[in-house]
């Protein structure tokens, strides 16, 4: 893996990092592919995520919209609602 020089001013070096781990990720073939939840199950929130095609367990990159971060979860927990602002109770 290459990296680019970065600049220590401002969040350059943040941006410099998320290319890095992007493009590390590419390398080990996981191809990283963002896409957007938006539907009832996240209360009509647009919810970012990124997942790879490579794998169908692998796990997918979240924005919990309760906090406001991003989480690595799983397809089931982002699909059922996990990361939403008030995340669905659990079926006993």
């Amino acid at each position: 893996m290459t990296t680019t020089p970065n600049s220590t001013t401002g969040t350059d070096v943040l941006w410099q990092n998320l290319a890095d781990a992007l493009n590390a990720l590419i390398d080990a073939r996981q191809l990283p592919a963002t896409h957007n939840l938006y539907g009832a199950r996240n209360e009509w929130q647009h919810q970012p995520y990124v997942t790879t095609a490579a794998h169908a367990d692998a796990p997918w990159v979240v924005l919990d919209l309760a906090t406001g971060r991003f989480t690595v979860s799983s397809r089931e927990g982002a699909l059922s609602g996990e990361h939403s602002r008030r995340p669905r109770r659990k079926r006993r």
